[in-house]
């Protein structure tokens, strides 16, 4: 019996396609669920799959769950707005509006979520179909991932009600990069992403048949081999000087340029404690801050391999101390959380309890954009790589599926 099934243009095996769809007729109806991962402006590539689901009029969902930029695509999607989840991301979260690095180091300016979400608001220049998505939600039911902020517990808020733009915003608020408070049925909340990256076990326990993940990365393996976190530090040390190069600020150009400096040489800082078996610095700051002996982190996650040092209590408190943050018990157990659960979830993905089947379609590849600051080509080829895969899971599931649903009556 075959209950994960990897689906990408790489990693695509027509036999075991096969076997896989034939074990999903059954005389028994199924309730389909589509559970779709965040990611940044990476979710320009769900955006793409979405485009050749709405191309097809293909939604055999009964139930949407989303996750941060999942739970925006997931807007455009249930509205029935084709080209929106692109629009958004290429040429909204792209504007210095939204987030300006320079701003963000050099003031503390924070990413804008507010305008962004203003914008997809009734009388803005990109506004939801609210609706239309009121109207395909009569039989069905859409929940955005967010985090309490108090408890650091996953939450699944309705879509679409009254209040469907703050739901957004508390599914969105990325910890550090938004520092706005989120304060949403007298609880405060932070990104949904923090507790529950792929919540594919609330549509599991929401009594999900077979459950179709939209990722933003490959497949991943038990092993962390292909973590997403494995290669952070040299996306930071090669992002900053294109974003620099970008800016014309002239006077204002040196104060970035030592910015980025002082930040290259906090990193370097950070790369001679990583490589140091014993994690003793050779190199003294009065910056640096040591781990607290009397702290307690028994919570904090052990690495499973070498790949995974950077994920380690002492390496966590150092990087905070390099970054300039100090000691905080709140980042901490945030980060904690984040890499906890999201092990926990990758395992039930590839290992789906029974009577659960989860198809997951990803890139084949680590997609070419990033959470933020991306290049537009980059955000071009991985949404039209988008598209490519969700036209072909359409080739091959759309008809099974549209049969199988328990989704009465269809729309």
């Amino acid at each position: 019996m075959v209950n994960h099934l990897p689906f990408s243009l790489s990693d695509f095996d027509l036999q075991l396609v096969n076997t896989f769809s034939s074990q999903l007729l059954s005389a028994k109806k199924k309730k389909i669920a589509l559970v779709v991962q965040g990611g940044g402006q990476r979710g320009i590539f769900t955006a793409g799959v979405f485009d050749a689901f709405l191309d097809a009029e293909f939604d055999p969902f009964e139930l949407y769950v989303g996750t941060s930029a999942g739970a925006l695509n997931l807007s455009s999607y249930i509205s029935r707005q084709p080209q929106f989840g692109y629009q958004f991301i290429a040429n909204y979260t792209t504007d210095n509006e939204f987030f300006n690095l320079y701003k963000y180091l050099s003031k503390q300016k924070s990413m804008n979520l507010d305008w962004a979400l203003q914008t997809v608001a009734p009388g803005g220049s990109l506004q939801l179909d609210i609706a239309t998505a009121r109207q395909v939600l009569r039989h069905r039911a859409a929940l955005a991932c967010a985090t309490r902020k108090d408890t650091l517990q996953d939450i699944y808020l309705p879509m679409f009600q009254s209040d469907w733009r703050e739901v957004l915003r508390a599914s969105c608020a990325i910890p550090v990069i938004y520092n706005q408070p989120v304060n949403l049925r007298d609880l405060e909340w932070v990104d949904g992403g923090v507790s529950a990256a792929v919540p594919v076990k609330e549509a599991w326990q929401r009594g999900a048949d077979l459950i179709v993940v939209v990722r933003t990365e490959p497949v991943q393996t038990l092993d962390g081999e292909t973590s997403p976190f494995n290669d952070w530090r040299e996306k930071i040390e090669t992002v900053l000087p294109d974003y620099i190069e970008k800016l014309s600020l002239n006077e204002s150009l040196d104060k970035v340029k030592a910015i980025r400096s002082d930040l290259t040489q906090r990193l370097e800082q950070w790369k001679l404690w990583n490589d140091k078996p014993s994690g003793k610095p050779e190199i003294h700051s009065p910056q640096l801050q040591p781990l607290d002996p009397n702290g307690d982190s028994s919570q904090i996650i052990t690495p499973r391999s070498s790949n995974w040092r950077l994920l380690s209590a002492d390496n966590i408190e150092r990087f905070l101390s390099i970054a300039g943050k100090g000691k905080s018990a709140e980042i901490i157990e945030m980060l904690n959380r984040y890499y906890r659960t999201y092990d926990e979830l990758n395992g039930f993905l590839l290992n789906p309890p029974d009577g659960l089947k989860v198809i997951q379609i990803t890139p084949e590849r680590p997609l070419r954009s990033r959470a933020l600051l991306s290049d537009k080509d980059d955000l071009e080829m991985d949404y039209r790589e988008g598209k490519v895969v969700g036209r072909h899971f359409i080739e091959h599931f759309a008809e099974i599926l549209n049969e199988t649903t328990a989704l009465t009556p269809k729309h």
